[in-house]
């Protein structure tokens, strides 16, 4: 397997983080799923492109790195990948699985140093709910993954989509989370691309969210495990917050992330994923950039003319025309006093002051 001897990185922070789907393939179909109809297509990234698409983002100033799917851990080639991120100099080397059975085989060949943290799924407190959403029997499973995972000496955390149909004892993840030893719970809300699209009475609403958010703030002090959860909306007056953690706006103008599909598509916001929006296109280990109508347009568009109208708060900088393009109306336009914040954004529940790894 060919590997390159060092690689230079370029001083600047534009896509630090670098989340690299190296298999569309996964043996659940959640009903959340944002990854659509790509799960039925399946594609898996071959290892020399896995190298390729490595050493190119890295070289462009990747230090982050979460390998994702479907289900990463399906992919034949997911330990070599690991390890070679190491080897690239990625900082943090990152995974999010659904901590099946399959998963559990991989993990047993890797170390705790070879990732920097592991991303457990569970989607409900109880396997009522998870199960509903994942399929029979997987919240045992992943339980007895993640305490495995955390015996061995893995950093490991859990990561909850929260919806209608969870939304009343996914705090009971916290328990769990301190029982296990689990360092960390991130919350994020339901969105309604991919399979998402299907289900939309499952979604909750910008206000319903904020209201979770505000309880969640309220309760994660009484928890030994860190919370994190994704803002996602705030009401007008919770912007400064934001704005002093270092929430800069929307991602497609700080260009800190970049996603990568098998099929080579790069795209900056993962609510375009969906669309044949992408940034760029990786082509024989090289980046291409899309030169048709594509996310950098759609994002500087609202900089000179808002999607809400009117903008209501400096951080917001004229709505989302992500939200707009996928939902045909920007949060903010449909309710005056909340505003959209990237969905990428993560605060924290416990203590302000503490800076995301």
């Amino acid at each position: 397997m060919p590997r390159p001897d060092r690689i230079d990185r370029v001083a600047y922070g534009r896509f630090r983080n670098v989340y690299l789907y190296i298999t569309e393939a996964c043996q659940l179909r959640c009903e959340h799923c944002y990854m659509g109809e790509r799960l039925e297509r399946a594609l898996k990234m071959p290892l020399p492109q896995i190298v390729d698409t490595l050493s190119m983002w890295r070289r462009l100033g990747g230090s982050k790195l979460t390998l994702l799917g479907g289900e990463p851990t399906l992919h034949p080639h997911f330990c070599e990948a690991i390890r070679l991120s190491r080897q690239l100099g990625y900082e943090h080397v990152i995974t999010t699985t659904n901590a099946q059975k399959p998963a559990l085989k991989k993990f047993r060949k890797l170390e705790p140093d070879d990732l920097a943290y592991v991303q457990v799924s569970l989607d409900g407190g109880t396997s009522t709910s998870h199960d509903a959403i994942r399929g029979p029997n997987t919240f045992d499973t992943a339980l007895e993954t993640t305490a495995e995972l955390t015996g061995r000496g893995f950093d490991t955390r859990i990561i909850c989509t929260v919806n209608k149909a969870n939304e009343g004892d996914v705090l009971r993840l916290l328990d769990l989370a301190d029982e296990l030893n689990v360092s960390l719970v991130k919350f994020h809300v339901f969105s309604t691309i991919g399979t998402g699209h299907g289900n939309e009475d499952m979604a909750m609403t910008p206000p319903e969210w904020v209201d979770f958010c505000d309880n969640l703030n309220t309760v994660a002090p009484e928890y030994k495990t860190r919370v994190w959860y994704q803002p996602t909306y705030a009401r007008r007056d919770e912007m400064a917050r934001y704005a002093a953690e270092g929430y800069q706006g929307c991602i497609g103008r700080t260009l800190d992330r970049i996603s990568i599909f098998p099929d080579g598509r790069c795209y900056v916001c993962s609510y375009l994923f969906d669309t044949d929006l992408h940034f760029a296109q990786m082509v024989d280990g090289q980046v291409q950039l899309n030169h048709g109508t594509n996310e950098f347009d759609l994002f500087t568009s609202s900089l000179a003319e808002s999607s809400c109208g009117g903008c209501k708060a400096s951080a917001c900088m004229g709505g989302c025309p992500a939200e707009e393009l996928v939902m045909g109306k920007a949060s903010c336009e449909a309710y005056e006093d909340i505003v959209p914040v990237c969905r990428l954004w993560k605060s924290s529940a416990k203590d302000e002051s503490e800076a995301e790894e």
